[in-house]
């Protein structure tokens, strides 16, 4: 392994530490404060819509500057907005603020780190394992995160969140810059419409059928105060369970795929079975599917994540990244808006949720470019110096 993968697992490990002992419950922090459950959907709409607007100038500050000046300024994002967390007010307008704060943060943090991954990870040797690694570091951080975020904000305030974030991000930002980053021999432009001209348009609608998963993760959480029971622990609880099923099987099912196998149909209907198993049990039934989703979660992720490093490796790596994040953000918001129109039960929201999943059967996700034209010097993979 060499040291800008080792360097990068250690900042992907101690980002999501800090990032997750308060990121999954911030929907139920703003039930919990006295918003309706419509006001809560309004938020996540807000968030979509100002991802969708920020990833333009965030993914232009990438280029022209450094995915390290995102990130920074992310981590910075995340700490206001956990200081405006701690003091909420029960106002209608006052949803604008973090709603902003938490895209903005986000839009930093994912593009950087999606951009660092695509460079870092060896896309013609040993992809699939590489990315199980960083997704099981990923995964170490989520099961002592959510747990012990749990405890923190049933039994004390964000305040002590916050300190332990600035502490993990700080330590973090340290293995960042221990990344080499090489330059390309020709810088290339951003052109968000030339790399979607070279994007096969069923993989565009795997990624968005992939990425509305987000979707189902801000609204479980709410679920689980609402119909299980109404604590933090709760939320913690299950989410424990779900990272240890999925640390358990990420390294195997990455030395799977890594042969020439993908089963992207298969984990996409085991997906949305467990899915609609998790809003429809309880107790140790609940528990059970809450392990068999560590499973197919994981499944599903790198079953879409192999191809995608693949066919990231043909394109400038920023321009690839502007294409995923725009697709993702703008299905996101399409998905939400949705929601929020009709106005369901939070249980229908979620089984619509679940049924966008299913576009991904009708659709091969191809893992090389349409059209490839050597001459167009734009979008495409430049050797480094």
């Amino acid at each position: 392994m060499n040291n800008n993968l080792k360097n990068f697992n250690k900042y992907v490990f101690l980002t999501t530490l800090a990032r997750s002992l308060l990121e999954v419950f911030v929907g139920t922090i703003l039930f919990k404060a006295g918003f309706t459950l419509r006001e809560v959907v309004f938020y996540y709409l807000l968030v979509n819509l100002f991802s969708v607007i920020l990833c333009i100038p965030c993914n232009i500050i990438c280029k022209k500057y450094s995915n390290r000046i995102l990130v920074v300024t992310g981590f910075i994002v995340f700490l206001v907005l956990q200081f405006t967390l701690n003091h909420i007010i029960n106002n209608f307008y006052f949803l604008f603020i973090p709603s902003f704060l938490y895209a903005l943060y986000r839009r930093c943090y994912w593009i950087s780190r999606r951009y660092l991954t695509i460079y870092v990870v060896d896309s013609e040797k040993n992809t699939s394992r590489q990315y199980s690694v960083i997704s099981i570091l990923n995964q170490l951080g989520l099961i002592t995160a959510s747990y012990v975020g749990s405890l923190i904000l049933e039994f004390s305030n964000i305040m002590v969140i916050t300190i332990i974030s600035v502490i993990l991000l700080i330590i973090s930002t340290i293995f960042l810059f221990k990344i080499k980053i090489d330059k390309p021999k020709k810088e290339k432009k951003l052109n968000l419409f030339k790399t979607y001209k070279h994007m096969p348009f069923s993989t565009i609608m795997n990624i968005c059928s992939y990425e509305v998963q987000n979707v189902y993760k801000f609204l479980f959480p709410l679920y689980l105060i609402i119909y299980v029971k109404d604590t933090y622990t709760t939320i913690g609880i299950i989410y424990f369970i779900v990272n240890m099923a999925t640390i358990i099987f990420t390294y195997l099912y990455g030395r799977l795929i890594n042969e020439n196998r993908n089963y992207l149909k298969l984990s996409i209907l085991l997906f949305a079975l467990v899915k609609v198993a998790q809003i429809n049990t309880f107790g140790i039934l609940l528990m059970i599917a809450s392990f068999l989703d560590g499973f197919t979660t994981k499944m599903y992720e790198l079953s879409v994540h192999k191809p995608m490093l693949k066919l990231s490796s043909y394109f400038e790596y920023n321009n690839f990244n502007f294409m995923y994040e725009f697709t993702e953000n703008m299905f996101r918001l399409f998905t939400v808006v949705i929601l929020y129109l009709t106005n369901f039960d939070l249980k229908i929201m979620i089984y619509i949720t679940i049924a966008f999943t299913f576009m991904g059967l009708f659709f091969r996700y191809k893992d090389e470019p349409v059209g490839k034209d050597d001459n167009d010097d734009v979008i495409w993979h430049q050797e480094k110096e």
